[in-house]
């Protein structure tokens, strides 16, 4: 009968059944999962957050197939956007267990900027105060290029066109976590696209006034590198970054000034500087004067 009435309980999982499910996705993340490469752990977060990798894994080990959908696309000349709906189906019964949705557009912060080397060297007054002002304004930071401390300045993404298939992927990316999340109920364990906001809403204090806090927190003209790449920064890298960035804010905490005198020592002006340009040995080098400078 068309109108029949449906017993929702009796498709609904037993208590023993839910209990298992999530029993396996706590093995899965302790036994099978890595921290900083499937899921990452953020400073003023109580969950660690899911990432591409993790996602991937629980699909295989729930045999779920993610398939997408492009349900909103702006294509014009000077931005590009694009919705994803991502369907999750279980491989052996082809039966449609979920869906989630992400969004990715050409005028987030980390695609609508680039810095542009001015070619202009550091003038010696910057260093007293790190006033940007000396620069020539907020808009310029200081960078060492060739073994030189040139000015940068950001500027706006001419052609978001070169991001096309960056910001596909990337809607691609937060589509299937959301799925992935919903398909599995594994909101209580991770959360999703931490990463993404700004310190203050992740911890939800403030945004801070002082210069050496700015330093420290802000994300813009010093996190994007000369030329944006035309892929998807890898997830574990992306892990490690969000990883160091708490970590020399808690050093910075502890002994500002001790802190920005050790970065200056290791050729630094900020925390933005040392995330993105810093290889392992450089970045252990400066760990290990930091904790001796900042008690």
């Amino acid at each position: 009968m068309e109108n029949a009435l449906i017993k929702v309980e009796e498709y609904a999982m037993t208590v023993a059944e839910m209990v298992g499910q999530v029993t396996k996705i706590q093995e899965y993340m302790g036994q099978v999962m890595k921290e900083n490469e499937h899921y990452g752990k953020i400073p003023g977060t109580d969950k660690p957050t899911l990432l591409k990798p993790g996602a991937e894994k629980l699909c295989l080990a729930f045999r779920l197939d993610p398939n997408y959908e492009i349900i909103r696309e702006v294509r014009e000349k000077d931005f590009i956007a694009y919705t994803v709906k991502c369907t999750l189906s279980h491989i052996p019964t082809a039966q449609e267990v979920a869906s989630g949705i992400g969004s990715c557009n050409s005028r987030e912060t980390k695609y609508r900027y680039r810095s542009q080397n001015t070619g202009r060297p550091v003038p010696k007054e910057y260093w007293d105060g790190r006033d940007p002002a000396k620069l020539g304004g907020p808009q310029f930071s200081p960078r060492k290029k060739d073994k030189q401390w040139v000015i940068f300045e950001q500027i706006e993404n001419e052609n978001p066109w070169d991001l096309d298939n960056t910001l596909i992927k990337m809607a691609c990316k937060r589509a299937l976590i959301a799925a992935t999340l919903n398909g599995t109920a594994a909101s209580d364990i991770f959360t999703q696209d931490i990463e993404d906001m700004p310190a203050e809403i992740i911890t939800g204090e403030k945004p801070k006034k002082g210069p050496s806090e700015e330093a420290i927190d802000q994300v813009t003209e010093d996190s994007i590198d000369d030329n944006i790449p035309d892929h998807e920064p890898a997830s574990q890298d992306e892990a490690i970054q969000r990883q160091r960035r708490g970590e020399l804010k808690t050093y910075a905490k502890k002994n500002n000034d001790a802190y920005f005198t050790t970065i200056g020592q290791h050729g630094a002006s900020n925390a933005e500087e040392i995330v993105t340009t810093f290889n392992d040995e450089q970045y252990a080098s400066l760990i290990k004067d930091l904790k001796k400078a900042c008690k």
